[in-house]
């Protein structure tokens, strides 16, 4: 079974799938690829670490599509399943002398249908040998991929997917490394820098002062979409999971402004700079998709002031 680190590394890599940066959605393409594959090893249809582009596939592809597509997605199996590549753990190889038809950063050109009737695609040996080939592994990057990509549409997809939800969320099986990666996904969508205060000091890779916080409690909505966390700082961070300030909707600001609990004493040290986060506008992310959800800024709101 794989180790918590080896967990950490492979979520950072998932929960970042390259996608279309176009406007304001991720596209849900790959992920939704990733799921389809998992549920034909689950199922038996698939038992070795080639993953043949069939009808199979493409028609359970299309079920889990339909759940979470918007109206200007298109249903193309062939475009995630050639760019995957680029994601440096998939290749997609003739079954005739077993070469890559692409390389990763060269897959702009689709081949035809019938070329791609001629291929599979393989796994990395390492995310192969680590997790895919566990059952119980498939199933918590599974959950992963539903928390990162699909948080809404969770109740549909383990429908589909034959999932008994009768566990509460707090004692489902994460895999151990979702925290990591999750926060090693918000950290760069805000660079480092705290949402509230502004402040960013960055060592390295591994260090930074601030941290990763849900709008809305993963136990309360399993959902580790960018779009439902912020950066901050560990006071901010306090305070904000303190119930002492919170993000809220706001129509003049995109990301929302903070506003503070009542009874706050401006004179007070500490109070006072809490205080004065007042209607301050949420620092942006560095794209429009991953604007603070109007949900998980509701949340908050709606929290600051009944503790």
């Amino acid at each position: 079974m794989p180790s918590e680190k080896t967990w950490q590394q492979w979520l950072e890599r998932l929960y970042n799938l390259r996608r279309d940066k176009g406007g304001d959605h991720e596209r849900p393409h790959k992920a939704i690829l990733l799921i389809a594959i998992l549920d034909l090893f689950d199922r038996g249809i698939l038992c070795h670490n080639q993953v043949a582009f069939s009808p199979e596939l493409l028609k359970t592809f299309e079920r889990y599509f339909e759940v979470v597509r918007r109206n200007d997605d298109w249903t193309a199996i062939d475009d995630p399943f050639c760019h995957l590549v680029d994601d440096g753990f998939w290749q997609v190889l003739a079954k005739s002398g077993h070469r890559p038809l692409s390389e990763a950063g060269d897959s702009s050109r689709l081949p035809s249908m019938r070329v791609l009737r001629e291929t599979y695609g393989r796994f990395d040996d390492d995310l192969w040998t680590s997790i895919v080939t566990y059952a119980q592994c498939r199933r918590q990057l599974r959950d992963a991929l539903i928390a990162r990509y699909f948080p809404a549409h969770r109740e549909e997809l383990d429908t589909i997917l034959g999932i008994q939800n009768s566990l509460p969320s707090a004692l489902r099986d994460d895999p151990p490394g979702r925290d990591a990666a999750f926060r090693h996904t918000i950290l760069e969508i805000y660079d480092h820098r705290c949402a509230a205060c502004g402040i960013r000091v960055r060592v390295d890779d591994h260090l930074s002062l601030v941290v990763a916080a849900h709008l809305t409690p993963y136990k309360v909505s399993r959902s580790d979409r960018p779009d439902n966390g912020l950066a901050l700082c560990p006071n901010h961070h306090w305070a904000m999971e303190s119930f002492l300030i919170a993000p809220c909707p706001d129509e003049g600001h995109k990301a929302g402004i903070w506003r503070v609990r009542a009874g706050l004493d401006v004179q007070a040290e500490g109070q006072r700079d809490l205080a004065a986060l007042e209607k301050r506008p949420v620092i942006l992310p560095n794209e429009e998709k991953f604007l603070p959800a109007i949900e998980g800024l509701k949340w908050r709101e709606d929290h600051l002031n009944v503790r």
